[in-house]
C-alpha cells in the first residue's frame, strides 16, 4: 500500500472520530436530594442547554431537539452563549430558542458571546419575543400549585465591564447578593454562565447554579480531564459535572458547541438532565 493511500486513509479516519466527537450529543442525568426542594417539586426535571454557538445538529437542530424531548422534562434552562460572536448565524441560534419554547418553559441567562455579539439588542428582542423568559437582569419562580421555586438570573461578567477587572467582580457579587434579599428559606436557583465564580456563590444561600462557558474543557484525557476552559486557563478545575461549596451545588455543563478552538476530543456535547428529590 503507498504511503499516500495510508495518508489519506488516517485523515479520513481523523475526519470521521472528530466530527462524530462534535456531533453525538451525550444526555447526562443528576439528582439533587434536599428537604428544602419543595413537596411539589420532587422528581420535578430540569432540562439544561448551554453554549450552543450556532452549531449545526443536523437540518433545523433536528438532532439536539429529537434528544431534548425524549426527555420526560418540565422545564430548560439556557445559560448563556446561544450564538457565537465569532461565526455567528441569528437564524439558526433563534431557531433552537423557538423549538426549544414550543417543548418546554424556557428560561434564560447570556453568557460571554452574547456582550460582544455587535447585533446583541436584535438577539434579545427576539429571545423575548419567543417567549423564552430572559431572566438575566432579573428573578422569577417556578410554580407547582401554591409551592415555588426561586429563580435567581445573572448577566455574564463581560456586562459589567472588562473582564478581569477586580471592580467587575465585585458589582457582579453586589448584584447576586441583592437578587437574595428577603429569600428566607426558599429554594433558589441560579442561572449564571461562569463555573469559575463558585466561591462567589457559594457565599450565599443559594441551592443550586447551573452554568456552562468551559467547553468540558475541550480535549479531555484520562486521569487529567479537561485541559483549557475559558477564564480557568489551563488544567481548569470546573469544566463538567456538579460541584459544591458552603452547602450551594453548581451544575457544570460541558456545553454543545465550539468557539475559537473548533474541536471537542473525548468530550461530546452534552444535554445536562437535574432531577429534584425532596429529603
Amino acid at each position: 500500500m503507498k504511503v499516500s493511500q495510508i495518508l489519506l486513509g488516517f485523515l479520513i479516519a481523523s475526519a470521521r472520530f472528530l466530527y462524530k466527537e462534535d456531533k453525538d450529543i451525550t444526555t447526562t442525568y443528576y439528582t439533587h436530594e434536599s428537604e428544602h426542594v419543595p413537596y411539589a417539586f420532587d422528581g420535578y426535571k430540569i432540562i439544561q442547554v448551554s453554549d450552543f454557538h450556532n452549531a449545526w445538529f443536523g437540518w433545523r437542530s433536528s438532532k439536539l431537539l429529537r434528544k431534548i424531548r425524549k426527555i420526560d422534562g418540565d422545564v430548560i434552562f439556557v445559560t448563556g452563549d446561544i450564538i457565537d460572536r465569532r461565526t455567528p448565524n441569528f437564524r439558526r441560534s433563534m431557531n433552537l430558542v423557538r423549538q426549544l419554547v414550543d417543548i418546554l418553559p424556557a428560561y434564560y441567562v447570556t453568557g460571554n458571546h452574547e456582550a460582544h455579539y455587535r447585533r446583541f439588542d436584535k438577539l434579545e428582542q427576539a429571545i423575548e419575543a419567543s417567549g423564552m423568559q430572559n431572566i438575566s437582569r432579573r428573578n422569577d419562580r417556578l410554580y407547582i400549585g401554591n409551592e415555588y421555586i426561586r429563580l435567581i438570573g445573572m448577566e455574564d461578567l463581560w456586562f459589567y465591564g472588562e473582564d478581569g477587572d477586580h471592580q467587575v467582580k465585585e458589582d457582579f457579587e453586589r448584584d447576586l447578593e441583592h437578587r437574595l434579599e428577603g429569600k428566607g428559606d426558599r429554594f433558589t436557583i441560579a442561572l449564571s454562565h461562569r463555573p469559575e465564580l463558585l466561591d462567589v456563590y457559594g457565599k450565599y444561600p443559594v441551592d443550586l447554579v447551573f452554568t456552562g462557558h468551559a467547553h468540558g474543557g475541550q480535549i479531555r484525557l484520562p486521569v487529567v480531564k479537561g485541559l483549557y476552559a475559558p477564564h480557568q486557563g489551563v488544567l481548569p478545575k470546573y469544566t463538567e459535572g456538579v460541584h459544591e461549596k458552603n452547602g450551594t451545588h453548581m451544575v457544570v455543563s460541558r456545553g454543545l458547541g465550539n468557539s475559537r478552538f473548533p474541536f471537542r476530543v473525548f468530550n461530546h456535547p452534552e444535554i445536562v438532565v437535574m432531577e429534584l428529590k425532596r429529603k
